[in-house]
């Protein structure tokens, strides 16, 4: 299978930030970090709250089981999401093809960085439970 390229969310980073003009050289926001609801760079931001559902129409929650494939659509305010599953390696990826993914082991949490994702496709060989939270400012 080919590598698709994945899709990310549009205008990420604000033109204007605290301190700043539009046009400027925007100094205090040290080379276009994502922005929160005041205009402030985020430095190492973890988030302001935690998120047990994705963004999607018909939101899956945590847990959820995944017998072959699961699609996360991240919304729109996370940073970082956590994933764990319960029984079986899990295939983590930005690729919808998952000719591309990260093996997560059974039973190791693990934080991926998801500010600018639009989705998280999760695939495993057999039926397993996985946890998620996104961390969202």
């Amino acid at each position: 299978m080919a590598y698709t390229p994945p899709v990310f969310k549009t205008n990420p980073v604000s033109q204007t930030t605290a301190g700043n003009t539009q046009g400027s050289a925007r100094a205090s926001n040290f080379g276009n970090l994502r922005v929160d609801g005041s205009r402030n760079a985020m430095a190492g931001s973890l988030g302001n709250f935690m998120q047990t559902i994705d963004a999607a129409g018909t939101p899956v929650a945590s847990p959820v089981t995944v017998n072959t494939t699961q699609t996360l659509k991240v919304p729109t305010n996370a940073t970082q999401i956590t994933i764990i599953s319960t029984t079986n390696a899990v295939q983590v990826s930005e690729d919808s093809t998952q000719s591309a993914y990260f093996t997560l082991p059974a039973g190791i949490p693990w934080v991926f960085d998801c500010a600018n994702m639009v989705n998280i496709y999760l695939k495993t060989a057999s039926s397993t439970v996985v946890n998620f939270l996104f961390y969202c400012i």
